[in-house]
């Protein structure tokens, strides 16, 4: 998968996944699967996705090409499979291409977005300049929560029974995943710079938050920055305003009177076309001196 940070080495043969991340030496014996809850309501849906991104607006040092998450009911199932085990074994496939973040906590302990909190939390012992965490520290959650080329996004949750207790399983996939490593070095998770400086021809977009906080990359929702007034029509490919009847202008902010008593009416330039022998804004007012059709009158 592409390498978030440009550095050397992006081809997927040079690169091994960090170790440490739930997953087990040795599959244990096949355990049947608790059913899955139903997938995480729209509510839910919203407040995951929502939190992930504005998480992923507060790195620091700023990120240059961190993409905006879009959630994935693909992933999002995967995830609910995943979490309805228990978070028993290894993750399921298609592993290589996923990254996952996985979480088993006692019941009651806050949900999704005291979890997730939590695994951003561990930035605090990650250092971007080693791209490495602190002694005894664990920063694996956060460098995947923060994975700036990761696109899409699937999470679940199931309360599992327990001998002490019930537990609740979180697991969230994302897709490219992340933490990767090249000849025993880690990848960084992002590019430095200014907020949306580095992103993609098809991400060019700016996503903000509703503080104008951070920046992430998106597909742009309108590439020519600007709106039609008047009910116009925005033409993406040419970026210009098809305006209704009685309105011109760039933006269609200017109103037509539409009237020419004896002329013609020129759409095009929201002007009068006066006949011979008559001027004015509508073409309303006889003159003499008019022997040829008049220079067109814009309306006010």
């Amino acid at each position: 998968w592409p390498d978030p940070s440009g550095g050397p080495g992006s081809s997927h043969r040079a690169h091994q996944r960090i170790q440490g991340r739930h997953l087990h030496l040795t599959v244990p014996q096949p355990q049947p699967l608790l059913s899955p809850l139903p997938a995480l309501s729209m509510k839910e849906t919203f407040l995951v996705l929502s939190l992930h991104n504005k998480l992923r607006s507060k790195v620091q040092p700023p990120a240059a090409n961190m993409q905006k998450l879009e959630w994935d009911e693909e992933l999002a199932r995967l995830a609910g499979t995943r979490a309805a085990s228990c978070l028993q074994g290894p993750t399921p496939p298609p592993a290589p291409q996923l990254g996952w973040n996985e979480a088993l906590l006692p019941v009651a302990t806050g949900g999704f977005g005291a979890v997730l909190e939590r695994w951003f939390a561990e930035g605090r012992r990650y250092d971007y300049e080693t791209g490495r965490c602190a002694r005894n520290a664990t920063c694996h959650h956060y460098t995947q929560l923060v994975w700036a080329t990761a696109g899409r996004l699937g999470c679940g949750q199931r309360v599992c029974p327990g001998g002490h207790g019930p537990s609740e399983a979180f697991a969230c996939a994302y897709s490219p995943g992340g933490n990767w490593e090249v000849s025993g070095t880690p990848v960084l998770p992002y590019k430095q710079g200014p907020w949306c400086s580095l992103c993609t021809a098809g991400l060019s977009g700016c996503f903000k938050s509703w503080d104008h906080s951070g920046g992430l990359c998106e597909v742009p929702r309108n590439p020519c920055r600007m709106s039609c007034r008047n009910n116009g029509r925005l033409d993406m490919s040419s970026c210009q305003c098809a305006c209704p009847p009685g309105y011109t202008g760039r933006y269609c902010q200017v109103r037509c009177s539409g009237q020419c008593l004896h002329g013609k009416f020129r759409k095009e330039e929201c002007s009068c076309l006066c006949d011979v022998g008559y001027g004015g804004v509508e073409c309303g007012s006889e003159s003499q001196r008019f022997s040829s059709p008049s220079t067109p009158v814009m309306c006010r």
